[in-house]
Order: C-alpha cells, then structure tokens, then sequence
C-alpha cells in the first residue's frame, strides 16, 4: 500500500467514528473529547510515574522482588487487555475488506490498517507508558544492559495484539454460521468470567470442608502460651523479675524470628511459582527477562525477544491467511448447494410453545408473556446475563463456606433473602429496565397489536419471572441449605422475593418507558448512547434498594419481637411477608394500569428509538 492509499484510509476510520459521535449528539462529542484528552494526560502521569520508580525503588530492591512487580504489571494488562476483548467480542475487522475490495487496494493493505488501529486501544495507552518508563528509569539509574528490554517490550506488545487479532479472525470464521455464532459467544463470555475467578476459587477452596490452618494465628497463640507461663512463674516466685524480663525478650525475639523465616519461606515459594510460571506462559518472558536483565544476564531477555516476536510474526500471518479464506467465502460455503436434510413429520396433536396459555392470565399477556420467553432463551445477551449470578454464587457462597462461619440463627433469613434479592437485581435489572430496548424492530408488532398496553407490560413481566424469580429461589434453597432456617423461613423468605420482584417491575416499567436504549443484536451494548437514558439508569440504580427496603420489614418485625418480648418460634415472619405479598399484588395491579396508559401515549416514540439503525 502507497502513501496515498494509506492516508487516504486512515482518514476514512476517523471519519467513521467522528460520524459516530456526531450523530450521537454534541454532548457525547464533548465527552469523548473530554475522555480522550483525560486519557492522554494518565498516559504521561503513568509514565512519569514509572520512571520515578525505575530510578528510585527498584535500583534497591532484590531480583526477586523485581520479577514479582513485573509479573504483576503483565498479570494487569492481560486482566484488562482481555476484558477489552470481551467488550469487542462481536468485532472482527475495522475496516470490512469486502468494502474496499473494488478500490485499487491490496488486501494486505486494509489488512495492515485494521491491525494497527486495534493497536489504539486504552489498556496500551495506559500500561506501555508505564512500563517504558519503568525501564528507562532503571537505566537512568545505572543499569545500562536494561536497554535490552525495550525491544523485548516492543516484542512483547506484538505477540499480545498479534494473537489477539489472529483469534478475532478465527472467531469470524467460526461466527460465519450463524448457528455456532449464539454458543461462541456465551461460551467465550463464560470462559473469561470463570477464568477471571479461579485465583479467587483457589485462595478461598470452597470445595474443601476442611478449615485452612492459619500458621500466623498458631504462632500467635503460642506467643500468648508462652507469656502466660512466664506470668504463672513470676507469679509463684519461680522466677524473679529480672529472670522474667529476660525470658520475655527471648520469647519476642523467637517469635520475630519466626515470622521472619516463615516470610521468607513464604517469599521463595511465591518466587520459585512466578519464575516457573514466567518461563511457562509466554507473557511471562517480559517479566522474567526484565528481572534478569537487573541480575546481569542478558541471555533470557534475548531469548524472550526472539520467543515473542517468532509468536507475534506468526500469529499475523496467520491471521491474514483466515482474513483472506473468511472474504472469499470460503467458511461461510458461497456457491456450494447444501446437501437435502430430511425432516421428521410434524405431529398435529402436539402442543407446541407459542401454542400454550398461562392459566388466570389474559390471552393477550400470555401470548406476550411466551413469546418473550421464547426469544430469551435464544438470546445470547440473556445468557451472558444469566452467567453472573452463578458465578457470584460459587465465587461469594465458597468463600463464605469455607470459611466456617458462625451466623446467628436470627440472621440467616436475611443473609438468604440478601443472596436472593442480588441474584434478582443481577438478573432483572438489565432486561427489566430495557425491556423494548431489546426487542429492536419487533417493537412494531406491539404497536400495531390491538391488545391493551397493560396486557403487553404484565406479559413482559411474567416473561422475566423465570430468570429472576426463578433463579432468586434456587439461590435462597442453597444458602438455606449452607445454613439452615427455620421451616417456616423458607416459604417467608420466598414470598419477600416475589414482592421484591413485583417493586422492581413497577419501577422498571416506567424506566423502560420513559428512557428505552435500543441495545445491538447479541450484545449488553448499546447501539447509540446518549446522556439522559445513562443517567436514568443511575437513578434506577441509585433509587431501587430503597424501594426494596420494605420488603425486610417482616425479618425486621419478628427480630424486634424476639428482642422485646417472649414470642420466640411464632411465624411472625411468615404471616407479614404473605400480607406484604397481598399488599404488592394490589399495588402492582393497580399501577400496571396507569403504566399502560402511559406506554400508548409513549409507544411512538420509543418505536423511533429502539428502530434507529446507525448509518
């Protein structure tokens, strides 16, 4: 590619995304330039800063202490470089080569533009500075020979930015069918969280019943022993004080020595893990040459270079080689005739799904009600959704677990309606509160539907009952489980979140109606932000635990009695959480209907927001 072709390319990019601003408002295009002006001053911040550490605090510190800063700094960035990722996922190329393939262009040409424009992203701005400075810090001080890890930095950025770009066209590829394209990107978004939470799943151990020995707290313990016989003996006359005093010092120096073996243990063991797992794990190659490169030995930054930039060469070309097999057809099978699939016969007295009714509700509210369920389930958005709870589950309830914790019998109500009205907020809260945001041009169906509004909002509820509820009540099973109530706490603490469901849904039907977000196909992102719908969701967020606050009073009640008075073991609980139920139940039919008015008198515009394509 010449020089006119490449400037007359990256002018295009800029002019696509000063368009994507500007068509978002005047207020985002502030914003943005406010973000990105913010971002350049943290770049020079973090690489002031890491000089100042380069020439003060590490020329002292031992290579051991280096090797774990900067395995730390390239744990960082890959943290956040995937979570950057992840927010891309459905991204494959910047600059689409079937668009340009007209031009007298040559695909390595838009090839090489989309992949140095990946390279603008803010976990490079933010961490290259920084550890640039950190080594041109360290050289400043004296270390000469820590030039060498420039280019094993500069390897190290290619490898990262060369594998990524060769698995988001393998992605493409994969995504070509779009019968893979749902599972791919439930399963990758799963992958990450799970792979994010394993440090936390191997320090806490949940699936271990065994309580973990505390070394600290055993020393402690028999520091106390040994004080408390020095005491009896001085007490008895055995000793005298000055045989007392003695003792004491040599107890406190065996204690402090102690703990200064047992750090220093604990300090060889992490480093032996780091060194091994830096030679191991490719990005590692970084840290451990920059750590080598302080103790004089050159040989493992040369090697890293070398590893690192053989890893990113060929990961590009790689990636340029599926570029050019996914634009000429060649995955999504153009101008081959599939071959003839028989299909089974269709039973007519089969009931199907949308065929079904839901009993005590309207027609009108339970085709909407299973309609919607049905395009859930199918979502990928939803799925990712569905991720979290679980996740929270086995990462929050393992550590509480193995921990072995104590908790009052008059306590454990509330911790489960707590993990149950999480896992609600977890849930409902993005599908809730966007309820038409998601369904796009499918809006239309509703507009054009002779079926009262009310209908259409109480079948978009019972739609997400399922997940929320649902999955609220699995949550609360389990805790009871890890902790046992009493019997009649369980059917409490249920009724508590469905009247928590019931106060999210009124509030959420009026933020889906005053602010809907038209959210892109596949994805939790939206496809045009705006300012005043962000910041109503704030105020959702902000408004929502004090509207289920009430829903407490019930544990709050029978605690007061339990305190105040004799009646012990009676199912106050119980009893006010049904009435608080009942109470709900008329609060939410009766607002429902003023919430339907308010929906016809607003279906027009939310049909020109969640409708509008991006130009």
């Amino acid at each position: 590619m010449n020089r006119e072709h490449l400037s007359a390319f990256l002018w295009l990019r800029w002019r696509l995304r000063y368009n994507q601003f500007r068509k978002a408002g005047p207020l985002n295009a502030v914003l943005f330039v406010v973000f990105v002006v913010s971002t350049l001053i943290a770049a020079v911040g973090v690489l002031i800063t890491g000089f100042l550490v380069g020439l003060f605090v590490l020329p002292q510190a031992s290579p051991t202490v280096r090797l774990l800063v900067w395995d730390g700094i390239v744990g960082a960035f890959l943290f956040f470089w995937m979570i950057g990722l992840l927010t891309e996922l459905q991204r494959t190329e910047g600059l689409a080569l079937d668009k340009v393939m007209h031009l007298p262009v040559s695909p390595s040409g838009a090839f090489v533009i989309n992949y140095v424009s990946s390279l603008f992203s803010l976990t490079l701005i933010t961490f290259v500075p920084a550890m640039f400075g950190l080594i041109i810090g360290d050289v400043c001080a004296g270390s000469v020979s820590m030039l060498l890890a420039l280019p094993l930095l500069a390897a190290f950025v290619l490898a990262v930015t060369g594998v990524t770009y060769q698995f988001q066209g393998w992605l493409a590829s994969l995504m070509a069918n779009p019968r893979r394209r749902r599972a791919i990107i439930v399963g990758i978004t799963t992958g990450f969280v799970i792979l994010a939470q394993l440090p936390n799943m191997f320090v806490t151990r949940p699936w271990s019943g065994a309580p973990k020995n505390d070394a600290k707290s055993d020393a402690v313990s028999q520091l106390n022993d040994q004080r408390a016989a020095a005491s009896a003996d001085l007490a008895t006359r055995k000793i005298t004080q000055e045989q007392y005093q003695q003792r004491e010092k040599e107890i406190q120096q065996e204690f402090q020595d102690r703990q200064t073996r047992e750090s220093q243990q604990k300090l060889e063991q992490t480093e032996s893990i780091a060194r091994f797992a830096s030679t191991v794990i490719p990005p590692g190659w970084l840290a451990l040459g920059a750590a080598e490169l302080a103790a004089g030995s050159v040989l493992p930054a040369l090697l890293g270079t070398l590893g690192l930039g053989a890893i990113g060469f060929a990961s590009l070309r790689r990636a340029y080689r599926t570029t050019l097999r996914l634009y000429s057809g060649e995955f999504t099978g153009q101008g081959r005739q599939a071959p003839a699939v028989p299909t089974a016969p269709i039973d007519p007295s089969r009931v199907r799904l949308l065929e079904r009714s839901i009993p005590w509700v309207s027609e009108q509210a339970s085709v909407v009600a299973i309609t919607t369920f049905r395009s859930l389930i199918r979502a990928p958005e939803v799925k990712m959704v569905l991720i979290a709870p679980f996740i929270m589950l086995v990462v929050f309830g393992g550590s509480a677990v193995s921990a072995k914790a104590e908790i009052p019998a008059a306590v454990r109500p509330l911790i489960a309606l707590g993990s149950g009205i999480a896992v609600l907020f977890l849930c409902g809260v993005q599908l809730i509160g966007n309820q038409f945001g998601f369904d796009r041009s499918g809006f239309r169906a509703y507009v054009l539907s002779p079926a009262p509004r009310r209908e259409i909002l109480l079948g978009k509820n019972l739609a997400l009952a399922p997940f929320g509820v649902g999955m609220g009540l699995i949550v609360v099973l389990i805790m009871g489980i890890a902790y046992p109530m009493r019997i009649d706490h369980y059917p409490a603490v249920a009724a508590q979140l469905v009247t928590a469901y019931l106060l999210l849904c009124l509030l959420a039907n009026a933020l889906s109606i005053l602010s809907p977000i038209r959210m892109a196909a596949g994805s939790m992102q939206p496809s045009r932000v705006k300012m005043l719908p962000v910041l109503l969701q704030m105020a959702f967020l902000a408004v929502l635990p004090v509207v289920l606050l009430p829903v407490a009073i019930p544990l709050g009640v029978e605690l007061l009695l339990a305190e105040l008075s004799e009646i012990r073991g009676w199912p106050v609980s119980l009893v006010l959480s049904i009435l608080g139920l009942g109470i709900a139940a008329l609060a939410y039919r009766a607002v429902l209907s003023s919430e339907g008015r308010w929906l016809a008198l607003r279906e027009k515009a939310i049909l020109e927001i969640v409708t509008h394509k991006e130009e």
